[in-house]
């Protein structure tokens, strides 16, 4: 989100002439990828058809057959159509837009960053909805708390808001101190001042890596206290940072400047790119990665979600002998609808999927892979600002859409964050509830059997006023 963007100055420009064309659905080079492996286990094509033929996905059926079949699979294949389909009747709700929620890697919490400045953690061993095990409240923010992460062993949470300061605190409920981390301190301009939108801490937690206005992405050491890189490689915000494997030697960055950046620290030739992945013509609102060094996805402004292989991307040489145009129309994503077409096709497109259906506006909704568990990870899905969640499988058709709620209105509610458990077939939003102070809302969506459709429900409330939570 650029300054000017976040101050409401910008007016929609006419969008320079480009072809407008969607994959088909299903696409080929999905199913192919599906079937490549990559994603996870793929099930014999003989028994595919088989098990299409004589069994229904209901889950006594489905456990007949494995049991009874000659060919072993595992688990991931298995649940493979347990796909979350119906909500929970309770939800918890909170007074003040919710802009993250994610579940831990193992799945024993769930914690989520608030504009009431409040980072909670919530204890998932307990039936839903889950009680509080830890409150912090952002110390020193601006607005929003704009991103919160939780380090892989789940001793530590970093929250950030739009200033050059991340604070660093522990999970255990009888710590209360927080240690800020200044993220301009060693910049050689003291007057440079900035937000900063996406955290994410490395696998070993050794280390955050951050998106900030003006286009820069840093990549902070927690045991020295010092940036160790600020990479200047953007024209506009980055939105969204990740890392791209475990070793935490590969760096994706998402810009406004419609860029996806690839970076390599091994191979940091005077701190520039390794590569770029051309294809938005609006700016990146989110990226994930599977972790694996070669796939990650991206959310859109220009209303799409891509599917990545680095293996494609441009070179950093090329890149920078053959500029690319702007095709961005520069809308205000915030207020305005998408002035259009979906499908607007960049002429040196590089992803390998386009993925359509869900509305990237009002915010910078965010988008995952789905976990192991779920097909071996072989689904999408993503937040929505038409108040559901969307879910595709590898080649583009979609699985599932839920709707949040818990207002008729498409509109009213708008999914920000998504979160799929990683082992079992539940998936919480976070959501806005209306425009300005109705508030936010986490709810879980899970499979249950013979169930297709969200059924609205009657809530009674009782309130804690202390956290500023209600359990519904």
């Amino acid at each position: 989100m650029s300054f000017s963007e976040h101050f409401g100055m910008l007016l929609v420009r006419p969008r320079p002439s480009l072809p407008s064309q969607l994959d088909p659905v299903p696409n080929p080079v999905g199913a192919e990828l599906a079937n490549s492996g990559e994603f996870g286990y793929v099930e014999p094509r003989q028994y595919q058809i088989k098990s299409r033929r004589k069994y229904p996905h209901a889950l006594g059926d489905r456990l007949f057959r494995r049991e009874t079949s000659s060919i072993a699979y595992p688990n991931s294949t298995f649940s493979c159509n347990f796909v979350p389909n119906f909500t929970q009747k309770k939800y918890l709700r909170y007074h003040a837009h919710t802009y993250s929620g994610q579940f831990s890697e193992d799945g024993s919490f769930f914690f989520t960053a608030s504009q009431d400045f409040r980072v909670r953690l919530y204890d998932t061993a307990q039936h839903f909805p889950w009680p509080v095990y830890k409150s912090v409240r952002a110390e020193r923010a601006r607005w929003t708390v704009t991103d919160a992460t939780l380090s892989n062993d789940n001793k530590w949470v970093a929250y950030s808001s739009i200033t050059p300061v991340v604070h660093l605190t522990s999970t255990s409920p009888d710590n209360l101190g927080q240690e800020a981390l200044d993220f301009s301190a060693n910049d050689a301009d003291i007057h440079r001042r900035y937000g900063i939108w996406s955290i994410r801490f490395s696998a070993d937690g050794r280390e955050i890596v951050a998106g900030a206005a003006e286009g820069s992405m840093y990549v902070y050491d927690i045991e020295t206290r010092r940036v160790l890189l600020r990479l200047d490689g953007h024209t506009d915000d980055v939105n969204a940072v990740c890392f791209g494997d475990e070793s935490g030697n590969i760096l994706y960055s998402g810009s406004d400047d419609q860029l996806i950046k690839v970076w390599d620290r091994r191979s940091m030739r005077s701190k520039q790119e390794s590569g770029v992945l051309l294809g938005h013509v609006e700016g990146v609102t989110y990226i994930d990665s599977k972790k694996d060094g070669r796939y990650l996805i991206s959310n859109g402004k220009d209303q799409t979600m891509k599917l990545w292989d680095i293996r494609k991307m441009v070179s950093s040489d090329k890149f920078r002998d053959h500029p690319v145009r702007d095709y961005s129309s520069h809308f205000d994503y915030r207020h305005h609808r998408f002035p259009g077409p979906v499908g607007s096709r960049h002429p040196e497109d590089c992803s390998v999927m386009t993925y359509t259906g869900h509305q990237v506006l009002r915010t910078l909704i965010r988008c995952h892979f789905a976990p192991p568990s779920a097909a071996g990870g072989q689904y999408l899905y993503s937040g929505s600002s038409d108040g559901r969640v969307h879910v595709w499988s590898l080649d583009g058709q979609v699985v599932k859409v839920n709707n949040v709620g818990p207002y008729e209105s498409d509109y009213a509610t708008c999914v920000r964050d998504v979160s799929w458990h990683p082992y079992l077939p539940v998936i919480a939003t976070s959501a806005w509830n209306g425009y300005s102070d109705d508030g936010g809302s986490v709810m879980l969506h899970q499979w249950r059997d013979g169930e297709d459709h969200y059924k609205p429900v009657n809530h009674e409330a009782c309130d804690n006023d202390d956290e500023q939570v209600e359990y519904f």
